[in-house]
């Protein structure tokens, strides 16, 4: 009986996957997406007027890709997403796909706008995070 109980906690343990602890840099680097997201937040607003005619709410998913331009300093083009909804997180929500980039360090222009409808089974929340809160 006790080769039984070890033998079944051996395969537990053996098959739970390890949990890495969120590292106080990881932390870190989310909570300045959320401040370069805060900056960027216009031009997202003026795409999903743009887009729908009227305001949507939306909820910040990722930076997708973040390119320095070699030719100018403090130049980069962004390409983030985000998902906006209607009302208190109520379908139908689309995800936006927005290349944005600046030709001074405080004119940022959007260069191109992608909108894809999330279908009604597909979780958005695996897609997008919640913004970092460090206390």
């Amino acid at each position: 009986m006790r080769k039984i109980i070890f033998i079944s906690c051996l395969i537990t343990f053996i098959t739970i996957s390890p949990v890495q602890a969120e590292t106080v840099n990881s932390r870190y680097d989310k909570m300045l997406e959320d401040i370069i997201y805060t900056f960027l937040s216009p031009l997202e607003s003026k795409a999903i007027k743009v887009y729908f005619g009227e305001m949507y709410l939306s909820h910040f998913c990722k930076f997708v890709e973040v390119k320095s331009k070699p030719e100018q300093a403090y130049s980069y083009k962004i390409t983030y997403q985000f998902v906006t909804y209607e009302r208190a997180i109520m379908p139908p929500y689309h995800l936006f796909t927005l290349k944005v980039e600046n030709n001074s360090r405080t004119e940022w222009i959007i260069k191109d706008v992608k909108v894809r409808k999330i279908a009604e089974n597909e979780d958005y929340t695996k897609i997008c995070r919640k913004p970092m809160i460090i206390q």
